[in-house]
C-alpha cells in the first residue's frame, strides 16, 4: 500500500520535491499538500484504506465512539471513514477554541483525525475542544507524520500518536522503487528526509 501511496502522491503533487519552508519557518526539502487528494478519486480510496489499516490498530486498544476530523482535508478522510465504519463524526472549528460540531456524548472516546501531523498544535485544539465538551482523547491518528514535534506534544498531553507513514518511510519507499530521479534522490538525502 505504501509504494502504492508514493507513487499516487508523486503523481498527484500531493508529494513534492524541492525548497520548501514548513509552518515553522524551518526548510525542508519536501512539501507535503493532501488537500488535492480528494480530487483524484482512486488516491482518495487509497488514502481512506490506509487510515482504515491505523484504525483498526486503535480500535484493538478501545472502543471508538466517535471521530473528529481536523478541518479541512482531515475532516474529508474522516468523513468517508465515518460513514464506511458507521462511526459519529463530529469537527472542533480551527478558529473557535473549545467549540464541537455534532454531538458527543459525556464520556465518548474520541479518535481526532488528520491528513498530515507536523507540529500537533491543531490535533490539541481538537482534543482541548473534545476534552472540554466532556469527551475522551487518548489517540491522534494520521496518514503521514513529518517526525517533527507532533508525538512528543501530544504525549506530553498523554495523547499516542498513530500515522500509517512517516514523510521518512515514504521517501525511502520512493527511493526503493526508483520512483524519484536523481535530483530528486539528491535534494532528499541533503535535506535528510
Amino acid at each position: 500500500m505504501l509504494s502504492e501511496l508514493g507513487k499516487a502522491f508523486l503523481k498527484t503533487s500531493a508529494f513534492r520535491i524541492g525548497d520548501f519552508k514548513t509552518t515553522k519557518g524551518t526548510k525542508t526539502p519536501y512539501y507535503v499538500d493532501l488537500s488535492r487528494v480528494s480530487s483524484f478519486p482512486n488516491l482518495l480510496s487509497l488514502t481512506v484504506e490506509c487510515l482504515e489499516v491505523e484504525l483498526a490498530t486503535v480500535s484493538k486498544r478501545h472502543t471508538i465512539d466517535a471521530l473528529c476530523g481536523i478541518p479541512i482535508t482531515g475532516l474529508v478522510f474522516s468523513a468517508i471513514l465515518a460513514a464506511k465504519k458507521s462511526i459519529p463524526l463530529i469537527h472542533s472549528p480551527l478558529d473557535q477554541e473549545h467549540k464541537i460540531i455534532g454531538v458527543i456524548s459525556p464520556g465518548a472516546n474520541v479518535i481526532v483525525i488528520d491528513d498530515v501531523s507536523e507540529t500537533g498544535k491543531s490535533l490539541e485544539a481538537a482534543a482541548a475542544a473534545i476534552r472540554a465538551n466532556g469527551g475522551i482523547v487518548t489517540d491522534a491518528l494520521t496518514l503521514v507524520d513529518r517526525s517533527e514535534d507532533a508525538t512528543k506534544d501530544l504525549d506530553n498531553i498523554e495523547i499516542k500518536l498513530h500515522s500509517f507513514t512517516t514523510v521518512h518511510e515514504l521517501a525511502k519507499k520512493l527511493r526503493d522503487n526508483m520512483a524519484l530521479s536523481e535530483e530528486e534522490e539528491d535534494l532528499l538525502e541533503n535535506g535528510n528526509a
